[in-house]
């Protein structure tokens, strides 16, 4: 016996788009987020040993790395998680 969905509303599907999507909506800014935070520290460390530019762009460097590692991991989790769901 086929199954019939039920016809959903436009805000009712665009509902449940947004609660598919909400996990990654987030990604972007942890990513921005760790980047600035460690230009920030950096930066701070420059003025305050006065080495000026090397600490900042070893802050950037690591916010960089540390970003994309979390970013990537992340979206592996997601991603296995989404599989589960369809089996």
């Amino acid at each position: 016996m086929r199954r019939v969905k039920k016809k959903q509303s436009i805000g009712e599907s665009l509902g449940e788009a947004y609660r598919q999507l909400a996990p990654y909506m987030g990604l972007g800014t942890e990513l921005a987020a760790s980047v600035a935070g460690m230009l920030l520290v950096g930066y701070f460390l420059d003025k305050h040993f006065n080495t000026s530019p090397w600490l900042l762009l070893i802050g950037a460097a690591a916010g960089l790395i540390g970003g994309f590692y979390n970013f990537f991991k992340e979206v592996q989790k997601l991603g296995k998680r989404d599989t589960k769901k369809r089996d």
